[in-house]
């Protein structure tokens, strides 16, 4: 049989739009397209250009008056919505001596890594997790926490969270806690004293949700580990931040990773179907993402979208990087996959 004259295979697909069908012939390449293309460009956030806007923050937003006291990174490639990277959104939060950040709890997962937050603290489940140099931080779903500033210095943190990836589904719930319920701020480490000691649990401990039990991380086993571990096959010493209960991610939809990078050793270029945020932790250096070059000192932040090549260089002595990914949401869901030159 002949093919359809355009005129007449144009009205056939209009009768069938009007009928609420979509033809699969027409769109077939929209559809299955050979290879993921991420929207967004890789980007960075330079510390220098943020830390004038922290402590305008602090002068203009009275913490009372709103839920959080945070600087969101916003790529300008997702027209004008609060995002990040695909999946996730990065932020820094500023608190002064005395603020209480209002407790409340939500469906979408974060964490917070101390960068200038020595001092401050976070409760999680009633649980409080005091803040030191490169701590990391978990907020699992549907957790209760809070931040609070018993310090006499202004702090700060980078946040991460995949409120992007919950916004697509359309599956957060979020309740706001009392402001005003001071025993929520009465607390210690809680159970948070059964996840403490690294290769040792609880024998008759029951598992609990995906979630790690444990939400407090150590900055210096965090830098104890990186010195010790070897190289990975892309040049780089990376370790996993992990669910001591079963060797997972973290968290099920939100990983985190750091990574050192030694002197002047140029990594492999490396991409994967994640997404990935990083601080610069420590150090100076310099990374091409896709097409994209651009130096980086401490406390910056930069951007890999999914399906990019990057690679990193260390310039001035060896640097670290804390990674935040959706690496695990795309692990469940079998479609993560990986490629090294």
């Amino acid at each position: 049989m002949a093919n359809p004259a355009p005129k007449q295979a144009s009205d056939f697909v209009a009768q069938l739009e009007a009928a609420n069908l979509h033809p699969l012939w027409d769109r077939f390449r929209t559809l299955t397209p050979v290879k993921p293309q991420a929207k967004d460009p890789p980007l960075i956030w330079r510390w220098r250009d943020i830390e004038p806007f922290t402590h305008r923050a602090v002068s203009e937003v009275p913490i009372d008056d709103v839920e959080r006291r945070a600087l969101i990174l916003v790529n300008p490639a997702f027209g004008g919505d609060t995002v990040t990277t695909s999946n996730l959104i990065a932020a820094f939060t500023v608190l002064d001596p005395g603020d209480r950040a209002r407790p409340h709890r939500h469906t979408f997962a974060a964490i917070r890594f101390a960068t200038r937050a020595d001092g401050a603290a976070t409760i999680v489940n009633g649980r409080r997790c005091d803040m030191r140099e490169s701590d990391l931080i978990l907020t699992p779903p549907m957790c209760w926490h809070g931040h609070i500033n018993e310090t006499d210095r202004r702090i700060i943190w980078f946040d991460a969270a995949n409120i992007p990836l919950l916004r697509q589904l359309d599956a957060n719930f979020f309740e706001p806690g009392d402001p005003k319920a001071n025993q929520f701020w009465q607390v210690d480490e809680g159970d948070e004293k059964l996840w403490a000691e690294s290769g040792m649990a609880g024998a008759d401990i029951q598992r609990g949700p995906a979630h790690s039990p444990k939400y407090h991380y150590s900055g210096a086993a965090m830098r104890r580990l990186l010195a010790a571990l070897p190289a990975g096959p892309d040049g780089a010493h990376t370790l996993r931040y992990t669910n001591p209960a079963t060797g997972d991610s973290v968290m099920p939809a939100l990983d985190c990773y750091a990574v050192r990078l030694p002197k002047n050793n140029t990594t492999r270029p490396k991409r994967t179907t994640c997404n990935m945020i990083c601080l610069v932790v420590s150090g100076s250096g310099r990374s091409t993402v896709g097409e994209h070059t651009f130096d980086w000192s401490q406390h910056d932040v930069f951007s890999i979208p999914h399906w990019t090549f990057a690679s990193h260089i260390a310039k001035d002595g060896d640097a670290t990087l804390f990674v935040v990914s959706d690496r695990s949401a795309f692990e469940r869901l079998d479609l993560l996959r990986e490629e090294l030159q």
